[in-house]
């Protein structure tokens, strides 16, 4: 999905969306704070080729940065913003909200149509508004298709990352998770609030009575076949759905605030895991 021509644009970003959607458009950034720990998110070494590493995204350094001062640093408010003062004495800070762009959490939010725009924004600021468009017209073909391929696919499904045994992350509105089953036409489980990025730590007690497909998701950070062992020694085990064997385990391989490209993959790991047979 990503672009065929690479052009290293003099960029630095400290927002993994952005730095995701510069490359895809075939314009990675010079330099991307946290790249280390994108590349484990999206268990691929080398995912952004030819973009140097700023060090931590809230400590970053400062040095290298100005030592070779891009033309532009682009941030995702609300993060960041305390690092303006010092950003600014390097080049200008230009800033794009994603996410959590409202205080009031019940407003109707197109978060895709805010990717979309993104998208386009960072192709003009790169000059090829033509390989921007091109990559949101490829997108949206590209879910149309996953779209039809899922007519079939009726149940509410819970998207779920158990933290312990007794404490679990519930994804939707507000993230990749919710903006992608939105975007398929697919209904999420959980209607109560998610906070304002997306996701909400409850207890098990929470889920008991809920009914539907539980996709579990794996940090990468997790252990080797972690939510399996959680799912077989915690309080888990004695979810009706998960006594039904009605979940999948689906590795993180994304951003969960990220842009097209951690959509896509988030997109193709679910539509694998709803077309494969339950767990026995």
């Amino acid at each position: 999905m990503a672009s065929n021509d690479i052009n290293e644009s003099s960029l630095a970003t400290f927002d993994f969306a952005i730095a995701e959607t510069l490359n895809a458009i075939g314009h990675p950034p010079m330099f991307l704070a946290g790249l280390k720990g994108y590349e484990t998110y999206s268990r691929q070494d080398n995912i952004i080729l030819n973009t140097t590493n700023l060090g931590s995204r809230f400590l970053p350094n400062y040095e290298l940065l100005a030592h070779h001062p891009p033309e532009h640093i682009l941030i995702s408010p609300p993060a960041h913003v305390s690092l303006i003062p010092r950003l600014r004495e390097i080049a200008d800070v230009k800033e794009y909200t994603l996410y959590n762009f409202s205080n009031d959490v019940n407003a109707e939010q197109n978060h895709w149509e805010v990717v979309e725009e993104l998208t386009r924004e960072l192709g003009s600021l790169v000059n090829d508004s033509v390989a921007a468009e091109q990559y949101v017209e490829r997108t949206n073909s590209f879910f149309d298709d996953l779209k039809n391929q899922l007519n079939s696919i009726d149940v509410p499904l819970l998207i779920v990352r158990l933290v312990d045994e007794r404490h679990a992350r519930i994804y939707g509105k507000g993230g990749v998770e919710g903006m992608v089953l939105n975007r398929l036409g697919l209904q999420n489980a959980w209607q109560r609030d998610l906070g304002q990025w997306g996701s909400i730590t409850v207890s098990a007690v929470a889920l008991s009575n809920i009914k539907a497909q539980i996709i579990f998701l794996e940090s990468p950070y997790d252990p080797p076949g972690g939510q399996r062992q959680l799912l077989y020694d915690g309080q888990w085990r004695h979810l009706p759905t998960v006594k039904e064997g009605n979940y999948t385990i689906v590795p993180i391989n994304y951003w969960s605030w990220g842009g097209f490209p951690s959509a896509l993959r988030f997109a193709e790991s679910l539509v694998e895991a709803l077309e494969e047979p339950t767990m026995p």
